[in-house]
């Protein structure tokens, strides 16, 4: 009886094992769903767990390059895969003549003796120690096809493909709603350029008010500090301001569905800034809890005439002190004023200005004013 009771205990201690295993690849999946930068490591993962010695995923939308994931694999072999061998891979060519979500093993092969006996495997899988195979094609709803595939060094046992094929209807979710999150963020990301060509900055925020994507213009407002991220929380350096943007932003994350946002102006030591806060249209289509709840539009009125003193800059070698004085005058058109607004002694701002002249080749302020506003 009491060997009965260790051989029970022995039994229920490796069915323990066996469904925290299966929890832990689970997890890893789904986390991989969400999060493009998590493929290699799932991959790596699925390797262990299934006792193989890599695991491969590859494909892409129609008329896109393909992409291929294989964490254990040397680049240059994957390089050499594509430039020489792919169309040898026989294994391949089956897989693809199958149903989609079939699982086939290379042995399976009508021709597998003639596999083994080809270039592609004597030269390429079993330098790699890829003697044997098995994998299937996968497919999504959003127009994705491509194949996982397992390598090891040995013919799959029974044990390892029961646990393959029960882990693979989550892998296909994983897919699908990768997939659907790729495709959301092409539209978030478009949005965001095209608000970027109108010459509006633009931010999007996920539900807890953090960041997530920001375009171009808004990258350089966060760089030259007139907005602020706060462990990723957008702020600004105005107390007062920053308190009632915080406001706006919680009303937007709180009543999505009842609040069409507001605006407010920041005011900064470079110029107010005018700030549009909104919740983000069809930010609920997004399967995540990483989709866009909150987009942010901010138009700076000084926008189209700081490009000119960049590109003014660029071209004449002026320093950013040089550049924001050229725009105070643009602005105020005296130079005592530029220099009290932007907080120098006149004797700076005549220094300053004597530099510009001679970067630029101008000797008067009328000129140097014509000079910016008439640039391209």
């Amino acid at each position: 009886m009491a060997h009965a009771g260790v051989d029970i205990e022995q039994t229920f201690d490796a069915e323990r094992g066996v469904m925290a295993g299966i929890d832990a690849i689970i997890g890893t999946i789904r986390q991989a769903a969400e999060d493009d930068a998590a493929w290699p490591a799932m991959l790596e993962h699925l390797s262990d767990y299934l006792g193989v010695v890599e695991a491969t995923l590859g494909g892409g939308i129609a008329g896109a390059a393909p992409e291929i994931l294989a964490p254990r694999t040397d680049p240059a072999q994957i390089a050499r895969y594509f430039s020489t061998y792919a169309p040898r891979n026989m294994l391949m060519r089956f897989m693809l003549s199958q149903s989609p979500g079939q699982l086939v093993v290379d042995e399976a092969m009508a021709d597998f003796d003639g596999f083994v006996r080809d270039s592609f495997y004597n030269e390429w899988c079993v330098p790699q120690g890829y003697r044997r195979g098995a994998g299937l094609v996968l497919t999504t709803q959003n127009g994705w096809t491509g194949a996982l595939m397992l390598n090891s060094r040995a013919p799959l046992e029974t044990d390892q493909i029961a646990r393959f094929e029960a882990i693979l209807p989550t892998v296909q979710q994983a897919l699908e709603t990768n997939t659907l999150l790729r495709r959301f963020r092409g539209l978030a990301r478009s949005s965001l350029d095209v608000l970027d060509l109108s010459g509006q900055a633009a931010i999007l925020l996920d539900g807890r008010g953090l960041l997530l994507d920001a375009n171009a213009g808004a990258a350089d407002l966060l760089e030259s500090g007139r907005l602020v991220l706060r462990q990723r929380r957008l702020g600004c350096a105005d107390g007062a301001a920053d308190r009632r943007l915080s406001r706006l932003l919680a009303l937007c994350l709180s009543a999505p569905d009842h609040s069409s946002g507001g605006r407010l102006d920041i005011p900064t030591p470079q110029g107010v800034l005018s700030v549009h806060c909104a919740p983000y249209p069809g930010g609920r289509l997004f399967p995540s809890g990483r989709r866009p709840a909150v987009i942010v539009i901010i138009t700076d009125p000084q926008q189209k005439l700081r490009r000119k003193l960049l590109a003014l800059r660029q071209k004449f070698g002026l320093t950013a002190a040089e550049a924001e004085l050229t725009l105070a005058l643009v602005e105020t058109g005296s130079r005592k004023t530029a220099a009290a607004d932007r907080g120098v002694s006149d004797a700076t701002a005549r220094a300053q200005l004597t530099s510009i002249f001679d970067k630029t080749g101008v000797r008067r302020q009328t000129d140097l004013v014509r000079l910016v506003l008439e640039s391209d």
